[in-house]
């Protein structure tokens, strides 16, 4: 005996019997064309804001070679009072390997001191007195040691090296006492923390609206930002350093591409509410007054149906 026939009032009810009421939709092209117009045009309108966007926003890339000293000029005439986020790149450089990617010791970057944790260089145990007082593996030995300095219009720009998350310095209990001490500790653990991909971007350091107000420049002329690049990297023979201003949906190309998108998607819906347009004049056409109500744009489908070979409704008479 089941336990729906100690009920037989539920088991016979419509809802186990799948003989509720629903609801069929009217398949009205206007109502379809009406909403497919607003999607269309709210989306381009959107899409295009954001393109415009993506123009006035700094994106410049430099090659920086090994053991060269290079100074870049820059010229900023668009959003001058945009926050500058400064990265570097290294193509090529796979940080996603696994042996590379487990080379470190989660204890030794958590500890108060490196040394409480007598490890060597290769992350094996060793001695106290020949414990290394830095952080051991692959992934630290290889961080980029460069040095980039912005100025504008003669006037050095101090940038702010605080480039984490504030999550990731709140919660984030993998880097110990000891680690933040370390010199732009922050530089160092975005590095260790691997890149997904082949090429290895990451961040060297940020100037806010609020810094960049404290320089007191004269806007009303195109800035010149001189960029000097220093610094030997022993895993790679060049690096590819950008500045950029932040936008709110990311970079210039990040915000580009969304805009694109945005764009295409409203195109699309644009050209739906035409079809459903079409589809309505055409069966008015047919039909003439008889479109006025819901019924008679059903009866409409249904003589189409009839009519016109390959079309199917869900309606009958």
């Amino acid at each position: 005996m089941g336990f729906l026939s100690i009920d037989s009032k539920f088991s016979s009810s419509s809802l186990m019997q799948q003989q509720m009421k629903h609801c069929i939709p009217t398949y009205n092209p206007l109502v379809l064309s009406s909403v497919f117009s607003v999607l269309g045009i709210s989306f381009c309108i959107f899409g295009s804001i954001l393109i415009q966007q993506s123009k006035q926003l700094l994106y410049q890339k430099m090659r920086h070679e090994n053991g060269q000293t290079e100074q870049k000029q820059i010229s900023l005439h668009l959003n001058q009072k945009q926050p500058l986020a400064l990265y570097y790149q290294i193509p090529g450089f796979y940080q996603n390997i696994r042996s590379y990617v487990q080379s470190f010791n989660i204890t030794q970057l958590a500890s108060n001191a490196f040394t409480d944790v007598p490890l060597d260089e290769n992350c094996e145990t060793t001695s106290p007195d020949k414990a290394i007082n830095y952080p051991c593996g692959l992934i630290y030995k290889t961080r980029v040691e460069d040095v980039y300095t912005l100025s504008i219009n003669d006037i050095p720009l101090q940038m702010n090296a605080k480039i984490l998350h504030k999550h990731d310095i709140q919660f984030n209990h993998y880097f110990g006492k000891a680690f933040k001490q370390l010199p732009n500790w922050q530089q160092v653990a975005d590095w260790m923390l691997p890149a997904p991909f082949k090429d290895v971007q990451k961040a060297y350091s940020a100037a806010s609206q609020e810094e960049l107000a404290l320089l007191n420049i004269n806007f009303t002329n195109k800035v010149v930002i001189e960029l000097k690049m220093s610094g030997t990297h022993n895993y790679s023979a060049f690096r590819n350093v950008v500045v950029a201003q932040p936008g709110l949906f990311g970079n210039k190309n990040e915000t580009a591409a969304l805009g694109k998108m945005n764009l295409a998607f409203g195109i699309v819906c644009t050209v739906c509410a035409l079809l459903y347009l079409l589809v309505y004049i055409y069966l008015k056409v047919k039909e003439g007054p008889r479109l006025k109500d819901s019924k008679g744009i059903k009866h409409a489908i249904i003589k189409l149906q009839r009519t016109e070979p390959g079309v199917t409704s869900q309606y009958t008479d």
